[in-house]
């Protein structure tokens, strides 16, 4: 019997290492990834049974304030450059792991049998009518969108109808309900989404690249494994997961 005894404790014993060894990694991942990187966590999760990721989606701005605040962030997915260079730049973040997971397209969508409003004529609109954009402050496509604009020299003229979302996700919901006559968003956002068209799309000329960089946060615990799945990110594999979910190469 206590030969028995023995035996399951050093089974039991062992089963309790396994499981302090298994390693827990969070991140910040802008909303507009929200449906690709979980099928990245799920491939890497596979091939490291060891490891369980954990993302947090908002505004890339936002979780920007959060990883300034001390929030337990082990790494950044970000929906633009500058959230992650204003991080690194601070110390918060390790410009060593700095990459470009994948890069994207802004687009002016409407609800399907709207309004066929394009970037040149959404002036032209009529009184009442509304578009959207992410907050131009802490959404990276808000500030693409008002970027885009400028550019067209059309923002001053469209600012009393303009609609702010507090992420991309928001941004899509205005145009799903038919809320708004066009809105804009990332054309990973209406891969495979009913209820709403394209109406145009800003181009090269218009808008520099659209990118998505990430980084990990600095002296975060899991900052190593994060930059791992990084790595996995932009490896073949992960680009062709990217890829399948409307983004583009890096």
């Amino acid at each position: 019997m206590a030969l028995v005894a023995a035996v399951l404790s050093v089974v039991g014993g062992g089963a309790c290492k396994r499981e302090e060894a298994k390693r827990e990694v969070t991140l910040g991942v802008a909303a507009s990834l929200r449906q690709a990187m979980p099928e990245l966590v799920k491939a890497y999760e596979r091939e490291h049974p060891g490891v369980t990721i954990k993302a947090t989606y908002g505004a890339s701005g936002s979780l920007q304030k959060q990883v300034e605040g001390g929030a337990p962030l082990d790494g950044v997915v970000f929906a633009s450059a500058a959230p992650v260079d204003a991080l690194i730049a601070r110390g918060l973040s390790d410009g060593a792991t700095r990459r470009v997971l994948a890069t994207n397209t802004l687009v002016l969508i409407g609800p399907a049998g709207g309004k066929p409003v394009t970037l040149t004529t959404l002036g032209s609109l009529p009184p009442g009518e509304r578009i959207a954009l992410g907050e131009p402050e802490t959404v990276p496509a808000g500030q693409y969108a008002k970027e885009a604009l400028q550019k067209l020299g059309t923002w001053e003229g469209l600012r009393e109808r303009l609609v702010y979302g507090g992420d991309v996700a928001a941004v899509l919901a205005y145009a799903k309900r038919g809320e708004v006559a066009a809105a804009f968003v990332y054309r990973s956002e209406v891969r495979s989404v009913e209820g709403v068209v394209v109406l145009d799309e800003v181009s090269r000329a218009v808008l520099p690249r659209v990118e998505v960089v990430a980084a990990t946060v600095s002296r975060a615990q899991g900052a190593p494994e994060a930059g791992a799945f990084l790595e996995h990110c932009g490896s073949a594999a992960g680009q062709q997961t990217l890829a399948a979910f409307g983004f583009g190469p890096p």
